[in-house]
């Protein structure tokens, strides 16, 4: 009887008893607004010392270097056109309704992608989810655990809460966790780069992420990857070169029948509905936008539907995809009436292959990630495949990332 409970034992301790094999946990958390180039500027040690414990790069966002379309991009492994949060705001023509940020928790048909806790989820990976955009989402299994975004919650709180969520029971506690932080970028666009407000911000949300790193190490009794990101970096902007959105449209009308724009500091969006808008008309208003463009000084840059640059992966025939696309070029920012911008900040929306510090930050640690290795940059589609495969998942055919560019750091 000793003997059979000694090798019954032996057995449930083992991680693959009966073929059962124990589930990984990891976390990724995302740094709004971290640019790849605060690392350098501001050296801030706790995150640096991750960075060299396990794999590290510089992270490209997707197109448009918005929050939104990038952290759904982290969160589905897809381009914005397929996981269909293109910008902070656009149209839908047919819909005919525009999008505003965290609208999924009332309509399934904006988020067409299913991100990650949901296919955790269906695994049965319990997730838990403290503010990410889209989180409250509807029409795609919710997380096991979820905190809609609150800005008046601290950073501090949102960190204990992970660390409450990594000490539940194991028939309690989830596998994969997310959380998002806004408190770098909020700063950055308020006060723009080298300045004291941004140096305090980043300062301590390291040693914030030090303390977890301590809280994890003296607390949490099994393994744990970690995944730090963000979604995009930061330019800085200056007044003198600000667009007056009333230049851009000189001698056109913004609000006839059949034509709906929607408005950014660094892109217009311009949709026609094909039934009211003749294509002379169309035409009529192409030629007019380039010419006024001429007047500006050619601070901005006109594309239209079909045309896009490719990197942008905007070209499908979809009814998110606007029909003009006006883009502002760094430092060059749109303005309107009724608008504040700050002129001494910062921002992010442009081509994020037109600045280097528009690029994120990726770092993942943990003990199935390989320590030391720096890799090239790449774009954030491909840390799902990653998550993916940390989780043993099948691969799956219907994401735009690839797990071969994240492949090497696995153990």
């Amino acid at each position: 009887m000793i003997r059979f409970l000694s090798v019954l034992f032996v057995l449930l301790m083992s991680n693959s008893a009966y073929g059962i094999k124990a589930k990984p946990t990891v976390v990724l958390l995302s740094v709004d607004g971290f640019s790849f180039s605060y690392l350098q500027k501001y050296q801030p040690k706790n995150i640096l010392s991750f960075a060299k414990s396990g794999a590290s790069a510089q992270l490209l966002p997707v197109y448009p270097s918005k929050t939104f379309p990038n952290h759904l991009s982290i969160i589905t492994g897809r381009y914005p056109v397929n996981h269909g949060i293109i910008h902070n705001r656009f149209y839908h023509s047919e819909l005919a309704k525009y999008y505003a940020l965290g609208a999924g928790k009332k309509d399934k048909a904006w988020l067409i992608a299913a991100p990650f806790w949901s296919v955790a989820e269906q695994n049965a990976i319990k997730s838990a989810i403290y503010f990410w955009p889209e989180s409250e989402t509807i029409g795609h299994t919710p997380p096991s655990y979820n905190i809609p975004y609150n800005k008046s919650t601290s950073n501090s709180k949102r960190i204990d809460q992970l660390i409450t969520w990594l000490k539940l029971p194991i028939d309690e506690r989830p596998n994969f966790i997310a959380s998002y932080f806004s408190t770098i970028d909020s700063v950055g666009h308020h006060f723009g780069f080298d300045t004291p407000e941004l140096i305090t911000a980043i300062n301590d949300f390291d040693e914030l992420f030090g303390y977890f790193l301590a809280k994890i190490k003296s607390d949490i009794a099994y393994p744990v990857n970690i995944i730090l990101v963000s979604d995009h970096g930061m330019v800085p902007i200056v007044e003198k070169a600000q667009i007056p959105i009333d230049t851009v449209f000189k001698g056109i009308k913004r609000k006839p029948s059949g034509i709906k724009i929607t408005y950014s500091d660094t892109q217009l969006f311009i949709y026609f509905d094909k039934d009211k808008v003749t294509n002379k008309t169309r035409i009529a208003i192409e030629n007019k936008l380039q010419l006024n463009n001429v007047k500006n000084g050619k601070s901005y840059n006109i594309y239209t539907k079909g045309n896009y640059p490719q990197h942008w992966h905007f070209n499908a025939n979809l009814a998110i995809v606007p029909d003009i696309i006006v883009e502002s070029t760094a430092p060059s920012i749109f303005t309107w009436k009724k608008v504040l911008t700050e002129f001494n900040g910062a921002t992010h929306g442009f081509d994020p292959q037109s600045d280097s510090r528009l690029h994120g930050i990726f770092m993942a640690a943990g003990p199935n990630i390989v320590r030391g290795k720096v890799l090239k940059p790449f774009s954030n589609i491909h840390i799902y495949p990653l998550m993916n495969k940390l989780f043993e998942l099948n691969e799956s055919k219907e994401i735009d990332g690839q797990l071969s560019v994240l492949e090497s750091i696995i153990e």
